[in-house]
């Protein structure tokens, strides 16, 4: 059973960190799991002082060479598209921003070839990324959007088949191609892959990728593998414990995981800040992931003082349109108030 990581850091990211919070829940929840770790060269060397704690959990490290002149970006998806080239038989590719919350051994014993998750658990005709999907796609002249599905890349699981490689190697292919078109990201390339090679794909269940910032409610219960970092979420903000800055940095510091991460880890369902709210509906999610909304965050974290000017002239209005609503409320209906 091999479990494949990826991973492209320098001593400046939180990529390491990540890393390490993830293979430390899946040793936890998996004892007996086979870890690989596939790195650029670069990476590896960076592999001492507070770096070195992975080697508690991993079962194998592998440096790859990467191609002259490619970014650390580069590096990790020249690597991840061509993972079938460097592990014999079938492994389940896990992204670093993962926590494990269960055992998730079973999927080796599934029919599956080769297996995704929806991005965002939601198809494309209702996803907030629809018209950046279909302009990319047609940029790149494929065709995928057009079932309607568009797979997360951040599990997938290749049962080492003729089969599923394929997907593996035309994904491959297509990521170098979609390079050349400046478009760096993976996601592109993986979806075509599997669109051109469908019969042998099988759509997991979101608790395999538990994306808990987006939709994520119906499978957090039981979820296997929980994602909590997205790049389209709002400004990188997330409500889950693990992710936060501070234990990142805390682990960059000491180069180990302290025991209130470790309780975090051992119960991450319910490793939430308490302050959060749950939003729903279509108009109002339109409204949250609207560039407009994404400008006043920025501006509540970076002006507050022009945030602060602006929501208190709002409030005035706010007010006044009350008082006004209420008072005309009492002359239609001889004093029942509507309006509080």
């Amino acid at each position: 059973m091999n479990y494949v990581y990826v991973l492209t850091s320098n001593l400046n990211d939180y990529y390491y960190e990540q890393f390490l919070l993830s293979i430390a829940s899946l040793r936890h929840y998996n004892k007996d799991s086979y870890i690989i770790l596939l790195c650029d060269n670069n990476t590896y060397s960076t592999f001492s002082g507070n770096r070195l704690e992975h080697n508690k959990y991993l079962s194998l490290t592998l440096p790859i060479e990467t191609p002259q002149g490619f970014t650390q970006t580069e590096n990790s998806r020249f690597i991840k598209t061509s993972i079938h080239r460097y592990v014999d038989n079938a492994f389940l590719y896990i992204d670093c921003d993962t926590i494990i919350s269960d055992n998730i051994s079973s999927i080796f014993d599934s029919d599956t070839k080769f297996g995704a998750c929806l991005d965002k658990h939601i198809n494309i005709d209702r996803h907030a990324k629809k018209n950046d999907f279909i302009l990319r796609d047609k940029k790149l002249g494929f065709n995928s959007y057009l079932s309607n599905n568009q797979y997360n890349g951040g599990l997938i699981y290749c049962n080492g088949t003729p089969e599923s490689c394929k997907i593996f190697e035309r994904w491959h292919e297509l990521w170098n191609y979609s390079r050349t078109k400046g478009i760096i990201s993976d996601q592109a390339s993986l979806n075509m892959a599997i669109n051109e090679n469908i019969d042998n794909f099988t759509e997991l269940d979101g608790t395999w990728n538990c994306q808990v910032s987006f939709n994520s409610l119906p499978y957090l219960s039981a979820s296997k593998i929980i994602h909590y970092f997205a790049t389209d979420s709002l400004l990188g903000t997330t409500p889950f414990k693990l992710a936060s800055f501070h234990y990142l940095q805390e682990i960059k510091n000491t180069g180990t995981i302290s025991g209130e991460v470790w309780d975090l880890i051992s119960n991450p369902r319910s490793a939430f800040y308490p302050e959060s709210r749950i939003i729903s509906g279509k108009d109002m999610l339109n409204l949250i992931n609207s560039s407009y909304f994404e400008y006043i965050f920025w501006l509540k974290n970076n002006i507050p003082s022009l945030f602060n000017l602006i929501n208190n002239s709002l409030n005035l209005v706010k007010r006044l349109s009350k008082s006004i609503l209420i008072k005309s409320n009492k002359k239609k209906n001889t004093g029942v108030e509507f309006y509080y």
